[in-house]
């Protein structure tokens, strides 16, 4: 896919994988719509970035766990650029840390199959008749390695990236043979804020050994440079020193 000038559109973009995303689209001229709960934590990240990649960058409040946000957001979307070329669905969360079934909440379950699930099954649904209509687009699904194999005190998160894969697999069969490809990422552990939040501190040692966000970033490029010709569905990635 030629990138420039292409609009995408990134969910979790203030941070972490999402943010490295979005800055990895505007260097290369992309006009990046990036999705945040948070425009304050965008703005900040923005500081980080020269002139010509911020020119590129909108940033639009959604909460993508709520329908009817996400909902006003496309139509936001549709009015000021008339389309959308790329959708890469980055927002999640996990686990407060590892908890065996019987001992977790509803509020908890809620809170991760809403944000990772319902999230990203509310971007597709509104984003596929876009790019259908034009016989035209890009969709990548942000997964984990949790998607695959699930293990002890993991299960919610795990039921959440196991879902999502299942979503994904199934749009990819239901636009094969199509000019929309569909492609999803299974990283391992990544060091991004999200370990700030575990109630069992993480060392800084322990995140050293981490993936970089940049790392998972590069993929998602990777996957959009393709010839049309080629279709990878899934990208699994492991910390190698870990």
């Amino acid at each position: 896919m030629e990138l420039k000038d292409r609009i995408a559109v990134v969910t979790g973009g203030s941070q972490g994988i999402g943010f490295a995303t979005v800055q990895a689209l505007a260097k290369e001229s992309v006009k990046v719509i990036a999705l945040v709960r948070d425009l304050d934590v965008l703005n900040q990240s923005l500081d980080s970035l020269g002139a010509a990649s911020k020119a590129q960058i909108t940033g639009i409040r959604t909460d993508v766990r709520d329908e009817n946000d996400v909902q006003q957001t496309f139509k936001q979307i549709i009015t000021e650029f008339g389309h959308i070329d790329i959708l890469v669905n980055c927002a999640g969360v996990s686990m407060s840390d590892k908890k065996r079934l019987e001992d977790s909440d509803t509020a908890e379950w809620k809170r991760i199959i809403d944000t990772n699930l319902t999230g990203t099954y509310l971007m597709c649904r509104e984003a596929l008749p876009l790019m259908i209509s034009r016989n035209s687009g890009f969709i990548i699904n942000i997964l984990s390695t949790a998607a695959y194999k699930s293990s002890s005190g993991n299960s919610l998160y795990a039921a959440s990236k196991f879902g999502v894969r299942a979503l994904t697999e199934a749009m990819i069969e239901e636009n094969r043979r199509s000019g929309i490809r569909i492609s999803s990422i299974s990283p391992g552990a990544v060091d991004t804020p999200i370990w700030n939040h575990k109630t069992n501190f993480v060392t800084p040692e322990d995140r050293a050994t981490m993936l970089r966000p940049e790392d998972i970033s590069s993929l998602v490029m990777y996957l959009l440079c393709l010839p049309m010709t080629v279709h990878i569905e899934n990208m699994t990635v492991t910390p190698w020193l870990r």
